[in-house]
């Protein structure tokens, strides 16, 4: 008997390090980095362990979840503008975000 499976790449963001954050029992990697426009923020948010049959809309909530604390700790409990939100491979939440003054 053969067995194939297939391996996706994690994402990443260069020149960050990963932090990891646990949310309803499932562990995510989190990074973090400044974008190309000032004041603006690049948030990447990885599940770190693996899904079989991801359900999009339930693995949004938990990754938008992280991605809220993150943003609240960078912008210290101010008000932030979420400027794009991409979950990718159903999984992996991509964020870029401005802290508002």
């Amino acid at each position: 008997m053969v067995v194939l499976t297939g391996c996706q790449e994690k994402a990443t963001l260069d020149r960050t390090q990963v932090e990891f954050v646990t949310r309803e029992g499932r562990r995510f990697e989190v990074r973090l980095t400044p974008a190309d426009a000032a004041g603006e923020h690049r948030l990447l948010v990885v599940r770190a362990t693996a899904v079989i049959n991801p359900d999009p809309e339930g693995e949004h909530q938990r990754t938008s979840a992280v991605a809220r604390q993150i943003m609240d700790r960078t912008c210290r409990g101010g008000d932030y503008q979420v400027l794009e939100d991409n979950l990718v491979a159903n999984v992996n939440l991509q964020i870029r975000f401005r802290c508002q003054a």
